[in-house]
């Protein structure tokens, strides 16, 4: 799941100052084992497990706000960690997680659009998913299994709606080469037989191989339905399927959509809570303004008059000091665990990364004390990596195989002894390509500086946040022509498991000419592909922790991949809202949809 250049969580022991309130000090006994807080009894730390300002009221407006917009309001085409958490608002998934279960239980999955859970076929390669009967879209037409397996062939349509989505369907369902419903030759625009549609309610899905992850897979927004005569005029083959044009499945539709500037959303007239147990649509409406100066919007958090932080962003280094100096203000914080790696990307088509050793130079060359306090410091930016799987996730090691140096800030002799193996032993240039808001220009004017030392001269180009991946990154055209040979990105598992940490981001297989997907260095090593392959049949987890630590140790052996933190993140919330905690669901944010405002 891609973070944001500027949102930040880590899976690291809690921080002294922001100590966890006892249960002593709060009343308990909300289910799952968490704790559960009444109303006016707040303290810092305690949405990492338990429910803040618990209430079954209905109302109100609920005031989000954050820094940049959502990846795409289309859900096929969405890949942030908070874009998959917001959209559930509007698009019901086929499976989705428990709402209102904080800490360990909230990747608890549960029948989000589906009637119940998937059943599979003896062999593990069919899946068949009742959907629930009698829904309807925010238009008024009846949902059916045609309309979320239409949606699924979206995912296939790289060259035109889903640039940056994730690519699982195609990868692990039969007719792998479907070239998604634009192109689809059938009358009706399904085609796909991976998966049949028999009734209006059952979907059977045919795997290529056994896949035991794959109801995680079903909790994508990617299958949340989409009509086929909204999303494509039948006349022309125009596609118009964004902003207001997007047709709810869930209890609120986008009433307002201005992009990069805000969202609103209103109750879904046909939607009724005797057909979703699990989203209990609390707020009348919901509203986000998305173009909020960083550290103006954490002062608006602090001070009551927005509610959260929808992109989970965090408070800016500025800001964290005072905060935690103050009582009152530290109260409403929370220090979440995270599993989410920041690095440096190295695109390998981009010369002369296309030489290990001058990817490896740059490995040799962080300095991770300086990457690391661009992002805010150990307490809201990030702790020390040295491996891309992060702590949290089975199969991590401490492993370290690009030592740098006795004080971390990059072993230069080594650096350049690589530079004269990859002949440039005086330097090259390249460009480094960030997002232009948060702590991106600051990660990127710390890596200029420590590659500076070895005569690596960059140019740093900031390009606006939703646009990052999905117009550059992701585009190797645009890296390429533009020299774009460094970018820093940030990475967390789709799902808790190590395969959904690395298959995207690793699989060569996913690649083509025109899309990187989310493979941005465009890493295709035979070795990582067949040690996906091996993990993704895996029978037992410590099967598949042994295969992630090899296929760990063979992507970072590549050098396109470079890391330097696993995050950390000081969030706030509002005095008002209600039902606030985080889900590990979602890389460490709050769980939008539980959320109400207090009456």
């Amino acid at each position: 799941m891609r973070r944001t250049t500027k949102a930040t969580r880590i899976a690291t022991a809690t921080v002294a100052a922001l100590a966890v309130t006892t249960a002593a000090s709060c009343k308990s006994g909300s289910t799952n084992g968490s704790n559960s807080q009444p109303a006016g009894s707040i303290a810092a730390n305690f949405a990492l497990t338990g429910v803040v300002n618990p209430s079954t009221h209905k109302g109100g407006t609920l005031i989000l706000g954050g820094s940049q917009d959502l990846d795409s309001v289309d859900p096929v085409n969405q890949y942030y960690a908070y874009s998959w958490d917001f959209s559930r608002y509007y698009a019901r998934p086929l499976m989705t997680y428990k709402v209102g279960a904080p800490g360990a239980a909230s990747i608890q999955l549960t029948p989000g659009l589906a009637a119940a859970e998937p059943t599979v076929s003896a062999d593990g390669k069919t899946w068949t998913v009742k959907i629930r009967s009698g829904l309807k879209f925010s238009n008024g037409e009846d949902i059916t299994s045609k309309d979320v397996k239409y949606a699924i062939e979206r995912s296939y349509a790289l060259d035109t709606v889903n640039p940056a989505g994730p690519e699982y369907f195609s990868a692990i369902l039969t007719d792998g080469s479907y070239p998604g419903p634009y192109k689809d030759k059938a009358a009706d625009h399904l085609g796909l037989t991976g998966v049949e549609t028999p009734d209006d309610t059952t979907l059977v899905f045919h795997l290529v191989s056994a896949y035991s992850d794959f109801p995680y897979v079903l909790t994508l927004p990617q299958t949340a339905p989409v009509p086929i005569d909204v999303d494509q005029n039948p006349k022309t083959g125009a596609l118009n399927y964004t902003g207001t044009n997007v047709i709810a499945s869930g209890p609120y539709m986008i009433s307002a959509y201005t992009a990069g500037k805000n969202i609103s959303l209103s109750r879904n007239p046909y939607w009724s809570a005797a057909s979703d147990p699990v989203d209990p649509a609390l707020p009348d409406k919901i509203t986000v303004k998305t173009d909020w100066d960083p550290p103006q919007l954490d002062q608006a958090i602090l001070a009551g008059t927005v509610d959260a932080d929808y992109a989970g962003s965090g408070l800016q280094t500025a800001d964290v000091a005072s905060v935690l100096d103050s009582p009152a203000k530290k109260k409403y914080t929370d220090n979440p665990a995270s599993n989410v790696t920041r690095y440096i990307s190295i695109d390998e088509d981009v010369a002369p990364f296309d030489n290990i050793h001058c990817r490896r130079a740059v490995a040799y060359a962080l300095n991770k004390v300086d990457l690391i306090n661009a992002r805010g410091g150990s307490i809201a930016g990030a702790k020390e990596a040295n491996t891309m799987l992060p702590p949290g996730v089975t199969g991590h090691t401490d492993a370290n195989p690009f030592p740098a140096g006795s004080d971390n800030k990059g072993d230069l002799a080594t650096a350049k002894s690589e530079l004269a193996a990859c002949g440039k032993p005086n330097g090259f240039s390249t460009g480094i390509i960030t997002v232009n808001t948060g702590k991106g220009p600051g990660g990127a004017t710390a890596l200029q500086n420590a590659l500076a030392r070895v005569g690596i001269t960059t140019q740093i180009t900031q390009v606006e946040g939703s646009k990052y991946y999905s117009q550059n990154l992701q585009r190797p055209d645009v890296m390429k022509s533009k020299g774009f040979g460094l970018a820093l990105g940030g990475w967390g598992p789709d799902w808790p498991t190590s395969f959904a940490f690395f298959s995207q981001i690793t699989d060569g297989r996913l690649l083509s000419a025109t899309s990187s997907g989310s493979n941005y260095g465009r890493l295709n090593d035979p070795k990582v592909n067949n040690l996906l392959d091996q993990m993704k049949a895996a029978k037992t987890p410590s099967d598949a922790a042994a295969l992630a630590n090899q296929l760990d140790a063979q992507v970072m052996s590549n050098a396109v991949y470079i890391p330097y933190g696993y995050d950390t993140l000081l969030l706030a919330r509002g005095k008002n809202v209600t039902n606030y905690y985080l889900t590990s669901a979602y890389s460490g944010l709050a769980d939008l949809v539980a959320l109400g405002v207090s009456s």
